[in-house]
Formats: C-alpha cells, structure tokens, sequence
C-alpha cells in the first residue's frame, strides 16, 4: 500500500488509546491514512455481554463514524466487551473496518484476558458501569484499561487491539488476493 492515495478514517472514538492504537496500525501496515476521531455511538450496552453485543457495538461504531465524515474511505469501530465461556469471563475486542457503501472490508478480535470473578461480580452488581471504570478505580490506572491493571503494567490495551486493527486490514489492504 506505500504510495497509494491518503485515506481518510473515521473511528468510533475520541479515545486517545483508541486513536493511538488505529494510527500506529496503519503506519506499520504502511498505509497512508489520515485518522479523524468521532464519538459514535455503539447501540449497544456500556459494558457489552456476549459476542453478539460485540460485534454489533463494532458496526455500529463503524458505521456512526462514516457517517459523521462524508470524506471518508473507510469506518473503524472498536467495540471491547466481556465473553462468558463456561464458569469463566474473558475481556475481548472486536474492530470492524466498513467500506464507504457500508460493507464489511475487514473484521478480527483481540486476544482475550480472563476477567477475575470477583470483578464480574461487581460489574453485574452495578457498583461499576464497566471494566474499564473497574481498572481506574481498583487499578488506580490513567486510562480506562483493564490490560494493564490485570497484567499489573506489563502490557496495555492499546497492544492488543493494534493486533486487532492490523488483523482487520488484511482483507481489504494487506492481501485481498487471499481472500477472493
């Protein structure tokens, strides 16, 4: 993609980890994009359950985004939320890359990070709205990440859903080839 046409992105968020995440992306997939953050709205619960919700929050995003920005090419939405799989909770991502007609041109997930039991428990309780809100509170961390608190500073949500981001890219940008 180096020399190619700049592309404009509109993301779902006005968050600086978010932003952070999406812009060093694109730069390491070498992708000339100009990057404009938007506050979209997910649709979809503040602390989202389940892959459904998930998935739906990212599309949602994605697509409030390109709707905000008539310049540009694509829409990314970032969606975090909480799994269940089995007796455990898992802490997940998922971006989702839409195409100016509003088709999906890339979609991935995160790694996933089991959740203590004890926070579930709270957030389903309704002491915390979410579990970014639990890792500023209890972690005494600056931004709303989780990562970082249950890693106890070894690795931030930024690194994980840069993973995401590029992961999305490969449909559309890094080998379409594949995929037809």
């Amino acid at each position: 993609m180096k020399g190619d046409d700049l592309k404009i992105i509109a993301v779902d968020t006005t968050s600086e980890l978010k932003l952070r995440a999406v812009k060093k992306t694109l730069a390491r997939a070498e992708i000339n994009a100009q990057v404009v953050g938007y506050k979209a709205d997910s649709g979809v619960p503040e602390q989202p359950v389940g892959e459904e919700q998930i998935i739906t929050g990212a599309t949602n995003r994605a697509k409030n985004a390109l709707k905000q920005d008539s310049k540009a090419n694509y829409g990314i939405g970032i969606e975090s939320g909480i799994i269940p799989k089995g007796l455990r909770y898992f802490d997940i991502a998922c971006c989702i890359i839409l195409n100016r007609k509003y088709q999906v041109a890339g979609i991935s997930f995160s790694a996933t990070t089991e959740i203590p039991p004890n926070i579930i428990r709270l957030i389903e309780g309704g002491k915390y709205a979410n579990l970014g809100v639990v890792a500023q509170m209890l972690g005494k961390v600056q931004e709303k990440d989780p990562i970082l608190w249950l890693s106890d500073n070894r690795m931030k949500r930024n690194e994980l859903l840069e993973d995401a981001v590029f992961l999305a890219l490969t449909r559309e940008f890094l080998n379409p080839e594949a995929y037809r």
